[in-house]
Order: structure tokens, then C-alpha cells, then sequence
């Protein structure tokens, strides 16, 4: 898949950091974050994404100690601190944004992409793009059949 160039923003979904270490899952958001920026020199990130249980700091915060310690500058980073969950750090990035005329990447892995791009375009932002990453681990057995789960629980409640 193609991912689209120059988009105005990205929201980089959170996942699990432990304490402040960034999870696998995380960090190939974030790296994948971090290519873009880097093709996309006008592109401004919003970081989603609060602090749970066993987290030191919030994932926003640990996506950007990422982001600026390889070479982003802070003023491109936007942290949204709150969020606990996909539907939370859609409504609350686009806020943040403050327009639905902005054409919007979400980042977050291949598994998970497609429900971020479907609850983005329920939040009301007509111009929502997929920028998928890589996720290779075991742990796709777990994640995949969640995904599956999340994706029936959120179309029933009216986030799809």
C-alpha cells in the first residue's frame, strides 16, 4: 500500500510503553513516524496517547523523547496526553488539530490501521489516510483475533 505524501498532520496512535521503555509495538509506530517526518519536512505530528498502569510516563511523552533524539524538531510535535484508548486518541488529536480540513495520517501498526482510519472517519475528518507499520512478533497470534474483536465491539457501540 501506498501511503500518501505531504499530509498537513499524523496522528501517531499510542501503545504500551514499559515505564519508560517504548514496546515493540510502539517504537515501530514511531519509527515508521519517524521515516515520514523525515520525507515529509512540513508534516506536523500529534503524539496520542496517556499514561496506564506500569507506564512511568505517558506514550505521547515517550514518542517524543523518540522523535526529537532522532533530529524531529520539537515544534513539529504535538503530545495529546490523555487518550486511553483508539477512539480517545482520534477525538482528542483532531481537537487538538482544531480543523477536519487538514488531510490527516494515522499511524499505527498494519493490524491495526484500518480500525484507526474507520473510527477517524466516524469522528468527522473526510480527508484520513492509512501510513501503516511493519508489526513481526508472535504476539500477532494474540494481537490479530483482538483487532478482530475490537473492530465487531466498536462498530456495535458507534465508534465505526
Amino acid at each position: 500500500m501506498k501511503t500518501r505524501s505531504d499530509l498537513d498532520y499524523i496522528i501517531v496512535l499510542g501503545a504500551h510503553v514499559n515505564g519508560t521503555k517504548l514496546t515493540l509495538a510502539l517504537l515501530e509506530r514511531v519509527r515508521r513516524a519517524l521515516l515520514y517526518l523525515e520525507e515529509n519536512p512540513d508534516t506536523k505530528a500529534v503524539l496520542s496517547g496517556g499514561r496506564g498502569d506500569g507506564e512511568q510516563i505517558s506514550e505521547a511523552e515517550a514518542m517524543y523523547r523518540y522523535l526529537t533524539e532522532h533530529g524531529i524538531a520539537a515544534e513539529r510535535l504535538i503530545r495529546e496526553e490523555q487518550s486511553t484508548n483508539t477512539k480517545e486518541n482520534l477525538d482528542f488529536s483532531l481537537r487538538l488539530i482544531g480543523s477536519m480540513e487538514h488531510s490527516i495520517g494515522v499511524v499505527t501498526n498494519n493490524f491495526h490501521v484500518f480500525r484507526g482510519v474507520a473510527i477517524g472517519k466516524k469522528c468527522g475528518c473526510r480527508k484520513i489516510y492509512p501510513v501503516p507499520s511493519k508489526y513481526r512478533s508472535w504476539r500477532l497470534l494474540i494481537y490479530v483475533p483482538r483487532e478482530i474483536l475490537a473492530i465487531l465491539k466498536d462498530k456495535i457501540v458507534g465508534n465505526l
